[in-house]
């Protein structure tokens, strides 16, 4: 390198150095004089840069969200069944009926939500014992039957619509209902059992949305269907709730829920429907 091009790049540097500085000097002195008219104004500065700064980050750090639902369903439960030999027995029981029918029961949702990408599960478990009317032919016969509903719903979706509190999500996923049915029935001569149980996985296709009313008030409905296709067993399923965010982490909700499965065993069939009100509560971290 020439002593000529040398000297003129340190110049230059030594300018550039010097009118950095002048700059950085120039802004120091503004400050100084801003915070000696007023004390806020440094502050204020130093604040309006460090929200700039967090506006950057993700809104939630871009990771996994979870929530956890546990609730109480209070439906009614209505039940065909029709067994080989040709008995028809038809359970009718209200809320208030199977809470003294009631065995054991459990029902949770679980959901989990990366950006757009959404899992979801359901489980529901119910035994409760009843009587019940039947007939064979024209002839009447009481029963007496103890009736068991297993389902689980998993189900991965994508969030088509995400407006912060309003979205939509469109999901796919499995089903799996074990319905298992013990009847003692009673004739004029006879008293006999019958019995059956069966286990069903099936596809489902499902939808959820959400839809706000404030900032702490929203309304969401889901619907799936569930078995579609020839020789399966079918269900399918409804809700809609009213939510209220009573802080960050805790929502309630209450509605109304429909669930309907249908199932056949060697000519053993099983059409129940399950309908009633449903409180939740949520807790999301």
């Amino acid at each position: 390198m020439s002593r000529k091009l040398a000297l003129a790049l340190a110049m230059g540097l030594g300018g550039l150095w010097s009118t950095s500085a002048a700059a950085t000097t120039a802004a120091d002195a503004a400050s100084e004089e801003a915070a000696s008219a007023d004390p806020s104004a440094y502050s204020t500065t130093i604040a309006v840069s460090a929200t700039a700064a967090q506006d950057v980050q993700p809104a939630n750090g871009g990771g996994w969200e979870f929530a956890v639902t546990p609730y109480l369903w209070m439906s009614g439960t209505k039940a065909d069944i029709n067994t080989p030999q040709g008995e028809e027995i038809e359970v009718d029981s209200s809320f208030i009926d199977i809470l003294g029918d009631l065995k054991f029961a459990f029902m949770g949702a679980f959901e989990a939500r990366n950006g757009r990408f959404v899992i979801l599960n359901d489980l529901m478990y119910l035994s409760m014992g009843t009587s019940a009317d039947g007939s064979i032919g024209p002839v009447p016969l009481e029963a007496e039957a103890d009736m068991k509903l297993l389902s689980t719903t998993s189900l991965l979706g994508y969030r088509v619509v995400d407006e912060g509190p309003m979205f939509l999500d469109l999901m796919a996923g499995a089903r799996i209902t074990t319905v298992k049915v013990d009847l003692e029935l009673s004739g004029p001569l006879q008293t006999f059992e019958r019995d059956s149980k069966k286990t069903s996985v099936g596809p489902v296709i499902a939808s959820r949305a959400r839809f706000p009313l404030s900032d702490r008030w929203g309304v969401a409905v889901y619907g799936d269907l569930g078995g579609f296709g020839v020789g399966a067993d079918l269900s399918w399923q409804l809700l809609g709730t009213v939510q209220y965010d009573i802080s960050d982490h805790w929502r309630v909700s209450a509605g109304w829920r429909h669930f309907s499965a249908k199932q056949d065993k060697n000519d053993f069939e099983v059409d129940i429907d399950l309908d009633g009100p449903i409180i939740g509560f949520s807790y999301r971290f």
